[in-house]
């Protein structure tokens, strides 16, 4: 699979959400490698575990910062970060049954997540800070 590269139309205009947002298209690249070598169970947990590290460290920090500066969509951004947390928890059960299509629906979602949650939802927040003049 053709490796997707990060473009600065995804900056959100903070250095750490953007360094590790940066985290999410190298997980995706990841699972993609593992796809071309015929299931590599060890990356794929790999991916997982690092997908974990991510939401426990990520997420909770952004959801923090959104509070802070009194982000008036915060309810609605965490609803998204509970379900890429429900989502990844129901990858981590699917691939400690062996489903074989995981890494695929993982890649998918992968994707999905960086166009359409880092892409436009986090925009949402950058855009706001711009306004208030904070960023």
């Amino acid at each position: 699979m053709k490796q997707f590269v990060w473009d600065n139309k995804y900056n959100v205009g903070i250095k750490r959400f953007d360094e590790q947002h940066k985290q999410l298209i190298e997980a995706l690249n990841d699972i993609n490698k593992a796809m071309e070598d015929k299931w590599d169970k060890l990356a794929i947990a790999q991916v997982i575990n690092n997908l974990k590290k991510y939401s426990q460290e990520h997420l909770i920090e952004e959801e923090k910062f959104l509070l802070d500066i009194g982000y008036p969509h915060f309810d609605e951004h965490k609803k998204q970060h509970t379900i890429f947390k429900e989502k990844l928890a129901k990858f981590c059960e699917d691939f400690n049954s062996d489903r074989c299509l995981l890494h695929f629906e993982l890649s998918v979602f992968l994707k999905n997540w960086i166009l359409s949650h880092i892409s436009v939802v986090d925009k949402q927040y950058s855009d706001f800070l711009k306004s208030k003049g904070l960023l």
